[in-house]
């Protein structure tokens, strides 16, 4: 780690000490920030057992939010890469996207990006009217949820059935001033009993908008994809006795995609043709949980389907057409037996894939079964809590992975909390890739990719130590971490290699990668109604069999926000700083170079239950091909919007 680095480590810490030390009590007023995500159990944030963020519903509504990625890129950790097609993805910790989790509720939602190529599906399944909050784990936590979770975990906490009838609606309209990519956007929610104390439903629907924004260099063709998207859900509450609840839900989705692109090769000689995805998503699921006074049982069964279809013009061939299904089993019993709180669960997941590229039957299938075991111990000495998990997953492919876990948090006092461990967490081949039928071409019919049956699972190895802070106007943290990938999987050439369109490629078990950094943040209570908040994270990424950076991977990147809440009125400003990164073109390592958005909002409550909101994204008119050719992805322009948020 360069020793410049190493002095601004140092002199952070040595201010937010100093600033501590003026302090001797906590601030005792403040609201819990509760999370489930760490330990599959509620607890306030501080004795989570992982460096963990959390973004609040208030949080979401002082900003356009349209998917996943808009509502935790300004967290520590958490940088974009390019999922190709104007497609974003999400890396926590310089972890590659498809070693992040997705769930709903502690669901599972079906990895798209691992049976789609380009596919960022995940992020939009949700809509923001609809979400409590979202938690974000960054750090292996396989030893609860298995494969995916090796670099993190994304759970979006949706908003409860209550016992009363409550509702909120939101309207949202966003222009590029004539750039094209107009957005609109329609949300609704509503809650209640319909037999009180007995049976409540919850309700939500929502549609969004957003027009194709041309190629600035190149009008023909789009720089980020047009998106048409609804959703909706429902669910029913049943309590049947004190203490004990069915929940029965269904989930649907429909993402429709379209984008306008040039076939490869010279401009001249190249077609401009129509590509759009059409993805349906559904997940049908019922919950009991259970208070038995001395143990509490959860039960739970879901299906999960995504199906997508492609359509490409001007007579190009579109690609196979693709149905995932999920059936998810689960079962888990918790109870204390003196200073322990154990957790033990039982797992069984099917899998299931249709696709066109397999090219025999055109179906794979694969089953998993796991144990989890948990036991988070009280230990003799005072607000000390040590947190010891074991998952065992066994394969019916690859066979068996163990996913061990130890954490300790300790309260050295009202306002200063230690806390570390250590984990191993894995993520299984995809089903594509292990298959012995699948066959595609990729780089735009550059090359075969067949599967391999003999791959085994990728591998994480991760510590990290972190400091926690909190007194009356100040919160802050500070992490340092390391993750040790191994078995990545690759793609490698085996015949014809370097000849187009003969080139033949396979998966294989190659690559190791090593990553390490630091997270810090703090925020600040100020007079007059201001607050100030400001993260930065230092990431250093190498693949150890080439001793080269990772690519899309910035070293530097940062957010801070300066906030102002007086009466009615409340407004913000943020910033968000991505470091340069190295990028591949062609067979060259190019470096791309840093770059800066700025936003800004401004809010008025009409009324208690009416809220106005108007604000500017990227206020510099910030466009990465006009710093570098290379970037692959595009930010969007600037960008105008209008909101009003409805509560009743």
């Amino acid at each position: 780690m360069p020793t410049k680095i190493l002095r601004i480590t140092a002199m952070s810490l040595a201010v937010t000490a100093a600033c501590l030390a003026s302090y001797t009590l906590a601030d005792t007023n403040s609201i819990p920030e509760i999370v489930v995500s760490a330990s599959a159990s509620e607890q306030e944030l501080r004795d989570a057992p992982a460096a963990m963020s959390l973004i609040t519903r208030e949080q979401l509504l002082q900003r356009p939010v349209r998917d996943i990625l808009d509502a935790v890129r300004e967290s520590p950790g958490v940088t974009m890469t390019s999922a190709s097609f104007t497609r974003k993805r999400i890396n926590i910790r310089g972890m590659d996207n498809t070693h992040t989790l997705f769930l709903v509720d502690g669901r599972r939602v079906n990895a798209s990006a691992d049976v789609i190529a380009h596919s960022d599906f995940e992020l939009g399944w949700i809509p923001s009217e609809a979400i409590q909050q979202v938690e974000l784990v960054r750090g292996p936590l396989s030893a609860l949820y298995g494969s995916e979770a090796l670099g993190g975990v994304i759970n979006v906490i949706t908003r409860p059935v209550t016992d009363r009838w409550t509702g909120s609606a939101q309207i949202s309209y966003g222009d590029l001033a004539g750039a094209g990519g107009t957005d609109q956007q329609l949300g609704g929610y509503m809650a209640g009993p319909i037999v009180e104390g007995k049976l409540g439903l919850r309700v939500y629907v929502d549609h969004q908008d957003r027009d194709i924004t041309p190629d600035p260099a190149d009008k023909n063709i789009s720089a980020i994809e047009g998106r048409r998207a609804s959703s909706g859900g429902a669910t029913l509450s049943w309590t049947p006795a004190q203490q004990h609840r069915i929940d029965v839900s269904i989930q649907r989705a429909n993402d429709l995609r379209r984008r306008d692109t040039r076939t490869p090769g010279p401009i001249a000689r190249s077609v401009v043709y129509e590509f759009r995805d059409d993805v349906e998503r559904q997940q049908i699921d019922a919950h009991y949980n259970g208070d038995f006074g001395s143990y509490q049982v959860e039960l739970g069964a879901y299906r999960s389907t995504l199906d997508r279809v492609n359509f490409q013009s001007k007579g190009r061939a579109p690609s196979a057409p693709s149905a995932l299904t999920d059936d998810i089993l689960e079962g888990r019993v918790r109870f204390n037996r003196g200073s322990h709180t154990l957790l033990i669960g039982a797992e069984t997941r099917g899998e299931e894939l249709k696709d066109g590229s397999l090219i025999n039957s055109g179906v794979e299938s694969a089953d998993t079964r796991a144990l989890i075991a948990q036991d988070t111990i009280s230990l003799p000495w005072e607000s000390m809590t040590l947190t010891l998990g074991l998952r065992a997953d066994r394969h019916e492919q690859f066979g068996a992975a163990y996913s061990p876990r130890a954490y300790l948090v300790y309260h050295a006092n009202d306002i200063l909390t230690l806390r570390g461990g250590f984990g191993r967490g894995f993520k299984a081949p995809t089903l594509k890739q292990l298959s012995t039928q699948f066959s595609a071409f990729g780089g735009g019919g550059r090359f075969e990719i067949t599967g391999n049956p003999d791959l085994n699972p990728e591998k994480s190895r991760s510590a990290e130590f972190g400091v926690l802070a909190r007194v009356e106007s100040i919160k802050a943290e500070f992490t340092v971490f390391e993750n040790r990938l191994d078995d990545l999987v690759q793609t490698s050439c085996f015949s014809r290699c370097g000849v187009f369109g003969l080139e033949r490629r396979n998966y294989v078990n190659v690559s190791e990668a090593q990553i390490r950094g630091f997270e810090s943040g703090a925020q600040v209570t100020l007079p007059a109604g201001f607050e100030f908040a400001l993260n930065y994270t230092y990431i250093d990424s190498k693949d150890i069999s080439t001793d080269l950076q990772l690519l899309e991977r910035p070293r530097h990147s940062a957010n801070s926000r300066l906030g102002w809440n007086m009466g009615n009125w409340s407004a913000q400003l943020r910033a968000q700083r991505v470091g340069s990164q190295t990028s591949l073109v062609g067979a060259a390592r190019v470096e791309l170079p840093h770059y800066t958005l700025w936003h800004t909002s401004v809010s008025y409550d009409v009324k208690p239950q009416w809220t106005l909101r108007a604000g500017v994204e990227n206020l510099g008119d910030e466009k990465l091909k006009d710093n570098s050719v290379n970037f692959t992805y595009e930010e969007r322009g600037r960008y105008a919007y209008v909101t009003t948020n409805l509560n009743f």
